[in-house]
């Protein structure tokens, strides 16, 4: 994220030139451009103006001028390539392109996209097998993660998803944090542990926070983590900070501290191996941390299934791409298999900050363990 937010500040001024530029073609194809000095300065401060807000990639009109800039330059890119070959252009042509209406469209349109593709929430399923001693049906376990109640869903489309998570009959309901953040207010932090714990298992609901679900970020949080906490016990779920939970006879649950969480409160994480002292090896041992890291260190302690979310699958095109280049101490998005290990990584059911969602879909989990 550093490198992104240090990318965003060193591409403000190249694209404010930019532009710059477009905005004097557009006004020329429009017939209000006659190249004066007035004329020059207001198309500065036009640019300057759209540019500047942008540079804070947290806001939604950051994606805007990045799309926007990003479809602008391939636009210019087959301009080139065409008229190295037809040597000439046509008048429609020449508005069109003048008056960048196809980035303008093609940002509208993925922007649109976007805008549906985080309201729409699929189920994703995932079989891992196990050579451990487990009943012959085996379990399943959900998994939900990234909700950031508030953003984009009510309590009424809430109900509705965890209606289709019953329908998969789980042992267990795992919410594997940011199930909450800094703008959303105590009234919908109940509101979303209410529904949530309402949701019929075998074995319960679990919930260990995300990097934001204790609203470290904003210093005018509505909530603070002891009601947080207060919420998710009086909706029935079970609070795991570091702690392992039997599941019936044969699995453990052991949730985490967030690693940034614990950062920022200064309070130690202590080893994922210290946590499945006193507990059979012979059961089948889950993991729930929110960020998906520690994988080598996870599979040595003897875990078999860990369950993460926080990346989102980079939720804005191509940040996740960015991120499986550049971080490889992580996985952006699915299952991977580290060892004995299996890793699951959701993209959540929703995303923080933007509205929007350009890259992958939203998602529950639902993970069958099979002998």
């Amino acid at each position: 994220m550093i490198f992104l937010m240090a990318a965003s500040a060193a591409l403000t001024i190249p694209v404010a030139v930019y532009l710059y530029h477009l905005i004097k073609r557009a006004a020329r194809v429009f017939g209000v451009y006659k190249d004066s000095r007035a004329q020059k300065w207001i198309a500065a401060v036009t640019a300057a103006a759209v540019v500047l807000p942008a540079a804070n990639i947290w806001g939604l009109w950051a994606v805007v001028v990045w799309y926007f800039t990003a479809v602008s330059l391939i636009v210019e890119l087959v301009r080139f390539i065409f008229l190295k070959r037809l040597k000439k252009e046509s008048r429609i042509w020449n508005a069109i392109y003048g008056a960048s209406i196809i980035p303008a469209a093609v940002t509208l349109a993925i922007l649109g996209y976007g805008y549906l593709n985080m309201r729409y929430v699929i189920q994703t399923d995932y079989t891992v097998e196990t050579d451990k001693e487990i009943r012959e049906e085996g379990y399943q376990i959900a998994f939900l993660s990234d909700l950031h109640y508030g953003t984009t869903m009510n309590r009424k489309q809430l109900e509705k998803y965890c209606a289709r998570i019953e329908e998969n009959e789980p042992d267990a309901l795992i919410l594997g944090g940011d199930i909450v953040d800094e703008r959303t207010t105590l009234d919908q932090v109940r509101e979303a542990f209410s529904v949530l714990g309402q949701t019929k298992t075998s074995f319960g609901v679990y919930y260990v926070c995300g990097n934001h679900d204790k609203g470290r970020y904003f210093a005018n949080c509505d909530f603070t983590p002891e009601e947080l906490f207060d919420a998710a016990g009086k909706g029935g779920v079970v609070v795991l900070e570091d702690e392992t939970y039997l599941l019936g006879d044969e699995l453990t649950l052991t949730g985490r501290r967030d690693r940034s969480d614990a950062a920022m409160s200064k309070a130690a994480r202590r080893p994922s191996s210290a946590l499945l002292e006193n507990t059979d090896r012979d059961s089948f041992h889950i993991l729930a941390d929110h960020q998906p890291r520690e994988f080598e260190e996870n599979e040595k302690a003897g875990y078999d299934l860990m369950l993460s979310g926080h990346t989102h699958a980079g939720q804005i095109w191509p940040v996740g791409l960015i991120t499986s280049l550049f971080d490889k101490g992580t996985i952006n998005y699915g299952q991977r298999q580290v060892g004995n290990l299996d890793v699951i990584v959701s993209s959540g059911m929703a995303g923080w900050g933007y509205p929007v969602r350009t890259g992958k879909h939203c998602e529950y989990v639902v993970v069958h363990i099979r002998k």
